[in-house]
């Protein structure tokens, strides 16, 4: 708990600085599966997951999950046990008579949660734009899927 109370104080910290920028960047390295080893905010790797910390606190505040390949990315806060950021792919069959075929439409909804501390929710908010512009990001040129927030 005195975890997310030193976050709050950092990120609110950021967001009056206007330099919610740090956020984002440090949020889209823990998408991305990069480590950073500097700065107020770190992420670092430990089996299949990334971790985001505060260096000099033995606690994870966020742990992340992700498969790029099935566009499958879950986001659990600090000793959370369901994720507070999470895709949902579906795909939609619509049977064409004509040609006896099947025409397959595909739609992600990344989901967040609200939170009852408002930096968590925001935070929340943030990594699911960041997902769904990474989702939009591989479909590029494609045939693009719909993409929708959806607040939990």
């Amino acid at each position: 708990m005195i975890l997310i109370k030193i976050l709050t104080v950092i990120v609110s910290s950021m967001l009056n600085l206007n330099s919610s920028f740090i956020l984002e960047s440090t949020l889209t390295k823990l998408l991305n599966k990069t480590e950073k080893t500097w700065g107020y905010l770190q992420v670092y790797q430990r089996g299949e997951f990334y971790y985001l910390s505060i260096p000099g606190h033995g606690e994870d505040i966020l742990k992340f999950k992700g498969n790029d390949s099935t566009y499958s990315y879950q986001l659990y806060w600090y000793k959370r046990p369901n994720p507070s950021v999470f895709v949902e792919a579906k795909t939609q069959k619509t049977y064409k008579k004509a040609t006896k075929t099947y025409d397959k439409a595909k739609s992600f909804q990344v989901c967040f949660k609200r939170e009852a501390n408002s930096i968590e929710s925001s935070i929340n908010r943030l990594f699911a734009e960041l997902v769904k512009a990474k989702i939009s990001e591989e479909y590029a040129g494609k045939d693009s899927p719909v993409i929708t927030l959806v607040q939990d």
